[in-house]
């Protein structure tokens, strides 16, 4: 069989390069630390690795977004612990201002103190989470939630909840609206909370309810039903305004009377014989549904008003036994939302628990698919590199062969 020069060399140029070539492979894998460099050095293992590294990554974005709920959650959960600090401070001051023993002055010192706790609490409630963005709006971060009004607060956000999704099937709630922790006090069951005056020497009974045409003229303000001194006329004055919105009206058992959204009745009790109301009596009536910030006004306009008649400090107590009430509820609120704060922080600790666990897993599977065992490597490094020597040796010999070397 006769072998041409030029196929000497070309079987044996090949043979060197596919050598070479898998010489540079392997230094590229020790190098790199990685058996797979490309998907076709091993495409199942590849297509696995791409998911498990998916995976991972998924893992790593859900770990980024429980930090955030975490801090977002963490910071609600102090302003809260301030609010309730703040709340029991104000509980101490309605203790301490129904001292029958306290003057006017004194009462308006308390008064003082506890605009004070308004305001702060008014500050807790527009507090952010540190990026500029409101923790008590719901969805409308970037509008404060309360801004002060005569007789309380108005809320201007809206009543969205937001979510952050921190596992694969799981969404933890961040801090929502204001309404659901500085509001919803309910006072009374009905529609409004209706009470006769402590200092009442009649029986009649007094009921309220929504005049549904006129409805949108509903004020959210306190009202003060009183008669006049034969208890046959009687007044509706706006408590928080001042304003007297129904004149001196005659009296007649049962008759509506229809002011600012609100139909009310007052209506004789018994009979017979039948009790009617008394001179002077008086009837409040206060929305079924207030807010911390219009309790507190109410507290503060009661400790403002002058006490120094039996009538008046009557009044006094039952305004201070009501708004005590109210704040109970509201504190409430508070705690409620607390723990829910505290229950989601848990939470979170134990899924931040559950992907670490996960991460580790993962990075272990694509150890196993893509690393490389160092010590099977350099060992097929040797043997490449000596296989490669001894081709380049045995080329070289192969190609000096020639019938002219033997003329010579």
């Amino acid at each position: 069989m006769r072998i041409s020069t030029s196929t000497i060399y070309e079987s044996g140029g090949a043979r060197i390069s596919d050598l070479q070539v898998g010489l540079n492979k392997t230094q590229q894998q020790i190098a790199a630390g990685r058996r797979v460099l490309t998907p076709e050095d091993d495409p199942i293992a590849s297509a696995r690795a791409l998911v498990i590294s998916q995976s991972d990554s998924l893992n790593t974005q859900f770990a980024t977004n429980r930090q955030s709920a975490k801090n977002n959650l963490s910071v609600s959960e102090s302003v809260l612990s301030n609010v309730t600090d703040t709340m029991h401070n104000i509980k101490s001051l309605i203790v301490e201002a129904g001292n029958g023993t306290f003057s006017d002055a004194e009462r308006g010192y308390v008064a003082q103190e506890l605009q004070g706790n308004l305001d702060q609490l008014m500050g807790l409630a527009n507090s952010t989470d540190g990026t500029g963005n409101y923790l008590f709006s719901g969805f409308a971060t970037t509008v404060a939630p309360y801004t002060k009004k005569l007789g309380g607060a108005t809320y201007n956000g809206d009543q969205g909840q937001r979510y952050l999704q921190v596992d694969t099937s799981r969404q933890i709630p961040l801090s929502g609206a204001g309404t659901a922790i500085f509001e919803n006090i309910r006072t009374s069951p009905g529609q409004f909370n209706v009470q006769s005056n402590p200092s009442n020497v009649g029986a009649a009974l007094a009921t309220a309810s929504i005049n549904v045409p006129t409805s949108g003229n509903l004020t959210g303000n306190n009202y003060e039903v009183a008669f006049d001194n034969l208890g046959t006329s009687f007044t509706v004055t706006n408590k928080t305004t001042g304003a007297v919105v129904v004149p001196l009206t005659p009296y007649v058992s049962g008759a509506t009377i229809t002011f600012d959204g609100i139909d009310m009745q007052v209506t004789n009790a018994g009979g017979p014989p039948v009790v009617a109301p008394g001179p002077g009596d008086k009837f409040s009536v206060q929305p079924g549904n207030q807010n911390l910030f219009e309790t507190l006004t109410d507290i503060i306009t009661a400790l403002n008003t002058p006490a120094n008649t039996v009538a008046a400090k009557k009044d006094l107590n039952a305004a201070l036994t009501q708004g005590n009430n109210n704040i109970d509820k509201s504190l409430n609120n508070v705690l409620t939302v607390r723990a829910q704060l505290g229950t989601s922080l848990k939470e979170i600790d134990d899924l931040d628990s559950e992907g670490d666990a996960k991460s580790v897993s993962y990075k272990q599977d694509l150890s196993a698919l893509l690393d490389l065992d160092y010590a099977k490597a350099i060992t097929e490094l040797n043997q490449q590199q000596t296989t490669l020597q001894a081709a380049q040796q045995s080329f070289v010999k192969t190609s000096g062969l020639s019938l002219f070397d033997y003329i010579r």
